[in-house]
């Protein structure tokens, strides 16, 4: 297995794990789960659990990435365009007021950091792919 399939696999599982760590608490106990966030709870708990749910199934999405990084590196390039997206959304929200900072310091922790190794994932085995098809193609000639 190269390098990078066996960064990846590291990197979407440790991914997977965090991201079941910080989106179940939001099905169990509410709020105090809202209150580790907000400091006034919003009166909305189907959002956060939509949001929290959502969430989840990007940690199995990780799962299924890192049991077979190559198999599944079609779905390595949305999950850094989610937390982009993520990222941005709350950078916004945090900025016309609507979310405190320590709402946006929690999603540099379960977002903004994963950007970048989950970029060096998706060009390092683009990259793989590219040379696998590369030789294959060359074989044949």
């Amino acid at each position: 297995m190269s390098r990078v399939r066996k960064q990846a696999r590291w990197i979407y599982g440790t991914g997977a794990i965090l991201n079941f760590a910080v989106t179940l608490p939001a099905f169990f106990d509410y709020h105090f789960y809202v209150d580790q966030f907000t400091s006034t709870r919003p009166n909305y708990p189907f959002l956060v659990w939509i949001w929290a749910g959502m969430a989840f199934l990007w940690g199995v999405s990780f799962l299924e990435i890192a049991g077979n990084p190559m198999k599944a590196y079609p779905l390595v390039k949305y999950s850094w365009l989610e937390k982009c997206i993520t990222s941005l959304s709350v950078f916004v929200a945090f900025v016309i007021g609507d979310v405190p900072g320590k709402f946006l310091f929690a999603i540099l922790f379960t977002d903004v950091i994963w950007i970048p190794l989950f970029l060096y994932v998706h060009c390092g085995l683009a990259a793989e792919r590219h040379a696998l098809e590369r030789s294959t193609h060359d074989a044949c000639f």
